[in-house]
């Protein structure tokens, strides 16, 4: 499973939707969208601080900086993982 590109693209295409819902949730006003406004702004810090790591870990890829820095704060590892396996590109 950790090698099936399908599998991975459900996960990130999960992430956002949830992204696209706390946007919508914000603008609409919606009595609790502070739940998920605060959950998408911790999901998203928590992957502000992979990105270090996932520059570390995919060194040997070349990454441009650029990508790995916006795919790892919106998908997190959930991006560099598959790149690290080999089934994205990391450029």
């Amino acid at each position: 499973m950790v090698n099936n590109r399908t599998f991975w693209m459900v996960n990130n295409g999960g992430l956002l939707l949830f992204y696209a819902f706390a946007a919508y949730l914000l603008v609409s006003g919606a009595a609790w969208t502070h739940y998920a406004v605060l959950l998408a702004g911790i999901i998203l810090l928590a992957h502000a601080l992979e990105i270090p790591f996932a520059a570390r870990i995919l060194r040997d890829k070349d990454p441009a900086m650029g990508r790995l820095a916006l795919m790892t704060l919106l998908f997190g590892f959930t991006w560099w993982l598959p790149v690290k396996k080999g089934v994205y590109s990391a450029r």
